[in-house]
């Protein structure tokens, strides 16, 4: 047998020669001299330009490993077979950009029954038993993920900040500060060398210094959250208005802004769902029924009507398209079951 044709290569990180020889592989010399930097994803578009090729569909963007990469545009015409299969098979799903968990939690409150009972106990009953400081932590969330998204993500942006804004939160302030005061009235009286205080949260506060310690900061961190002009400004000012809070009990009322805006969200978002992923359609005012970008039209529209104080009105409108569209709930979440 002849001897092995010897191969060398050079390792373009390191500049080190290999010499391969059959399976065996042998480091001949090392370049110290640093390797030359790939060119860019940019750069290695304008050689090509420079050499006479068509570069009008080619750019630069990051690869999935980091670093970057160049990439083709193709466009397609409304008979390509791509195209086609597109529109057929409806929108491409994604949990986080479609909220979809939120129609799993609608769902769950418009058929929940309490053991004794064959009736659900509705939407309204459900969201009171979350208890009064679930609306404070669900909305913290709410307006850092608005706040992430402003500016980058416009129509995630306004159809999210429709529902809880500046507005929304600022009757979500006073209502807070009415029903504080209304808990202070009602906390029993005590003395300290003959001065009357009252035992507030962790903290002892003269009753004549009630407003200047309690309540004055609220109002004045009250006045950011009015006066906010961007998402940031609002996440901020909520997040200092809620750190002054004093924790309330379970069972007080919550704010009926905050109610509406969260029975508005939630039919908003699952009605988007179900036209989205589950070939439903929207019934209009004039009985005629849409397809689905005319549904998904319509529904726009609505929320934009109902979005200050009439969210209950957009929750009638998700219990119409359920019966429209014959929907069970019941069905449609044993099937979930079955796909876990």
């Amino acid at each position: 047998m002849g001897k092995t044709k010897e191969m060398n290569i050079t390792c373009p990180e390191c500049g080190t020669e290999l010499a391969i020889e059959g399976n065996d592989i042998y480091a001949v010399t090392r370049n110290t001299a640093p390797a030359k930097p790939s060119k860019t994803a940019k750069e290695r578009i304008e050689a090509l330009r420079n050499n006479g090729v068509d570069v009008s569909c080619l750019f630069a963007m990051q690869g999935a490993n980091g670093g970057e990469c160049i990439a083709q545009l193709t466009i397609l015409n409304n008979n390509d077979p791509i195209f086609r299969g597109i529109a057929e098979q409806g929108t491409v799903p994604n949990r986080r950009l479609f909220r979809r968990w939120v129609m799993a939690q609608m769902f769950h409150m418009l058929s929940y029954t309490d053991y004794h009972s064959t009736e659900p106990v509705g939407v309204t009953e459900m969201i009171h038993r979350l208890g009064y400081e679930y609306q404070w932590r669900m909305l913290l969330g709410e307006l850092h993920a608005q706040m992430k998204m402003e500016g980058k993500d416009p129509v995630n942006f306004t159809d999210r900040n429709r529902w809880f804004n500046a507005g929304v939160v600022t009757a979500m302030a006073q209502d807070y500060i009415a029903q504080l005061k209304k808990h202070v009235a009602s906390l029993p009286e005590k003395k300290c060398k003959g001065i009357p205080y009252k035992h507030v949260g962790a903290e002892n506060i003269f009753v004549e210094d009630l407003y200047l310690k309690l309540y004055y900061p609220l109002e004045m961190a009250m006045e950011r959250i009015k006066y906010a002009r961007n998402a940031s400004q609002l996440y901020n000012a909520v997040k200092k208005f809620n750190d002054l809070r004093t924790k309330m009990k379970h069972d007080t009322p919550q704010s009926k802004e905050w109610v509406d805006a969260y029975k508005g969200a939630g039919a908003f978002f699952t009605m988007q769902n179900l036209i989205r992923f589950h070939d439903c359609t929207v019934i209009n005012d004039e009985g005629k029924c849409l397809d689905k970008s005319k549904s998904l039209a319509f529904l726009a529209v609505k929320a934009a009507t109902y979005r200050n104080g009439k969210g209950y009105c957009l929750l009638a409108m998700l219990r119409k398209m359920l019966e429209d569209n014959g929907i069970d709930i019941k069905r449609k979440e044993a099937e979930w079951r079955k796909r876990k």
